[in-house]
Order: C-alpha cells, then sequence, then structure tokens
C-alpha cells in the first residue's frame, strides 16, 4: 500500500517513514504542501500523514484542493501538528476537513502503530 509523508521536518519524515517502510508500506514524501499535492494527485496513495503547517500549502489547504479536484478520492487522512493543540482545532479538522486521526507532535510510533492496525486491519 501507498501513503504520503508530508512534513517540512526532515526528522519528522524520516521517523514516520521508517515506521510505515517496516510494516511493507510504499512511502512517498514531500517537504511542503505544494509537492505533496502533486505527489497526491499523481499517485493517489490510501493513506495521507499531513502536517497541518507547511510552507506553501498547509495540510488543511491540501486536502481542500485535493477534494476539489479529484471529490471522489477519499485516502484515510492522519493530520499532524505541532502548533494546533485544543480540541476545537480537532473538531474542525475532524469535521470540516474530514480527517481520520488528528495526532499531535512529538509523535510516538506506538501511536502510529496503533492508529495503521485500527484504519489498516491485516487481512481486512
Amino acid at each position: 500500500m501507498r501513503v504520503l509523508v508530508a512534513d517540512d521536518s526532515r526528522v519528522f519524515r524520516l521517523l514516520v517513514a521508517e515506521i510505515l517502510r517496516d510494516r511493507g508500506w510504499d512511502v512517498l514524501e514531500a517537504t511542503n504542501g505544494r509537492e505533496a499535492l502533486e505527489m497526491v494527485l499523481a499517485s493517489r496513495p490510501v493513506l495521507l500523514v499531513l502536517d497541518a503547517l507547511m510552507p506553501l500549502l498547509s495540510g488543511f489547504e491540501v486536502l481542500t484542493k485535493l477534494r476539489e479536484k479529484l471529490p471522489t478520492y477519499r485516502p484515510k487522512v492522519f493530520m499532524v501538528t505541532a502548533v494546533y493543540k485544543s480540541r476545537r482545532w480537532e473538531s474542525e479538522a475532524r469535521t470540516q476537513y474530514e480527517v481520520d486521526e488528528y495526532l499531535e507532535k512529538p509523535l510516538e510510533p506506538d501511536t502510529l502503530l496503533a492508529l495503521l492496525d485500527k484504519h489498516f486491519p491485516v487481512g481486512g
């Protein structure tokens, strides 16, 4: 399965990509929102791990533009943030942007693994 990890933090991308590759995922990496949008439009991964606040386009802007261009494409979306830490932000992300998971940095590997199991069960 293919996943896009989009974050301007190289360290965060490497950490998440390593966890996903260890699980057998095909990982694409983007360093900013515009790059993320282009990669998603070209390859349509089943999971998007998006940083809420990235250069050029935020994770939220990536989702908005993606849904304008491909309204029937519905990947799982894990939004990650180091900035927007409150229930209000999480609620808005889940309702307005339809994200599946809203995660705060620092992200623990066990948390990511549990969410992968939840959304992509083995044999499911």
